[in-house]
């Protein structure tokens, strides 16, 4: 929602102050690199500055190293399996190797489709075979009336093929598909080679280096076990310690796509879906770690702090929380403090979504007065076009929009805006775009309106 705050009714009237030359970074879930939308910004950039995996989840040991004689171009990787690298620029001839198991990178509810597919896969052709098994029992049984010993063993045999079928169909369990690893220097930058159709042969792959160096990602179309084109994740790397560490980066949920695209999705050909400021850059800070159902850490808030301060953000959005129920200290809110009153990054945060009681803001947006906290409205043309509702009413905030004060008597809620808004989500959940509600949708439509004026500052200045 746009019309709601002016921000459309502003880009019109200065359509160069649409947030160009300003940098959010997105403490979420992730941000998705092909999501639609956000791609280039209004004048032309690239939407996405960096994408970084502050939580670790990602990963890959690849501390191990091979070093490969001049015109080599096989090595064998941690899987097992024999990797053809093709010929790749790498004066050292040193590869680190690592290996990634699919299960600890995907996020949840694609990994849940996936599972499911590849089970489904696995019982159909398993059915197959106990019928095949079966049908070839009956007609062994069919020609052999009075068996001698050593046919009752042949009979022995085709059961026991039944049952082992059987039982292993009972048994199942998937481990999920393995990825290799490869990373190398080739004179100039750390690049990494990703297996992702677990085939070896790499010699056709294009190896990446790190998202903010050259703004590329690898599309993983699908996987071992389930249809071409059902997984469609985007995933870039982060290379660190001289070849010694590959972080994998993709997103925890759809979350975080989903705020980003609010800040500040592009669409050239259709403005009305714009995001507040489309001119605006992103920088995507994963802090919702894959390995915790997305759950955010302080130690990936403290990184995510500092990616945020060395790509020049003038804005952070933080569409986390939780409740809140300890005192004010901690190291989290001191730094975000320091970032703040220092170093002059103003900080965007949701007031939570546990309301209407009075003191039911929560944690961050209840710890600082240097922080915006934002409360969730909803006006009539929103309940109009996201809930169908007939009959007009009023504007109003959401009943589940949390209410301060905190508890040491701060106001707890700076300012209100649009609770719930129809944006891009990532490419892996098959659809283009979503509606969401909640001050998790409030706040980077907040965060979007501060990037309008932010950039018309700067312009004026």
């Amino acid at each position: 929602p746009k019309s709601e705050t002016q921000a459309s009714e502003f880009i019109e009237h200065h359509p160069e102050w649409d947030g160009r030359n300003i940098k959010v970074a997105i403490f979420d879930t992730g941000v998705d690199p092909g999501a639609a939308g956000l791609q280039i910004t209004s004048d032309g950039k690239s939407k996405m500055i960096d994408v970084v995996d502050c939580t670790g989840s990602g990963d890959v040991d690849t501390s191990e190293v091979v070093e490969l004689k001049e015109n080599e171009t096989t090595v064998k990787g941690l899987s097992g399996r024999q990797l053809k690298l093709g010929n790749r620029s790498c004066p050292s001839g040193k590869y680190h190797l690592g290996l990634k198991r699919a299960f600890e990178l995907f996020p949840r509810p694609l990994l849940k489709r996936i599972k499911q597919e590849r089970k489904d896969s696995f019982m159909e052709k398993q059915q197959e075979a106990i019928a095949a098994s079966q049908a070839a029992l009956r007609e062994w049984d069919k020609n052999h009336k009075s068996p001698n010993d050593k046919e009752k063993k042949e009979r022995k045999d085709l059961e026991q093929l039944v049952d082992g079928l059987k039982e292993a169909m009972e048994q199942y369990s998937d481990p999920g598909p393995v990825f290799d690893c490869v990373v190398f220097f080739d004179g100039d930058k750390w690049r990494a080679l990703i297996d992702f159709e677990e085939s070896g042969d790499l010699s056709g792959v294009k190896a990446v280096t790190n998202f903010r160096e050259e703004r590329e990602f690898v599309t993983i179309s699908s996987v071992k076990g389930v249809r071409e084109h059902s997984v469609l994740l985007n995933v870039c790397v982060s290379i660190f310690q001289d070849g010694d560490l590959l972080s994998i980066v993709c997103e925890a949920g759809s979350h975080g796509t989903h705020v980003a695209g609010i800040v500040a999705a592009n669409f050239p050909d259709d403005p009305k879906l714009n995001g507040i400021a489309p001119g605006a850059q992103i920088v995507s800070c994963k802090i919702g770690d894959t390995r915790l159902g997305s759950m955010e850490t302080g130690t990936s808030l403290i990184r995510a702090l500092k990616v945020a301060k060395d790509n020049g953000c003038q804005l952070i959005n933080l569409s986390y929380g939780e409740s809140y129920v300890h005192d004010k200290s901690g190291r989290v809110p001191e730094l975000i403090n320091e970032f703040v009153n220092k170093h002059g990054i103003i900080f965007v945060c949701s007031a939570g979504n546990n309301g209407p009681a009075l003191s039911t803001v929560g944690a961050p947006a209840c710890m600082s007065s240097s922080f915006i906290s934002v409360g969730a409205f909803v006006s009539p043309g929103m309940m109009e076009v996201e809930y169908s509702l007939r009959e007009s009413l009023s504007s109003t905030n959401y009943t589940w929009s949390s209410r301060g004060p905190s508890p040491d008597g701060h106001l707890g809620v700076t300012i209100c805006a649009p609770g719930g808004a129809i944006a891009p989500v990532p490419t892996w959940t098959l659809q283009g775009k979503q509606l969401m509600n909640g001050t998790s949708m409030s706040s980077p439509n907040c965060c979007g309106g501060l990037a309008l004026i932010l950039s018309a500052l700067l312009s004026s200045s």
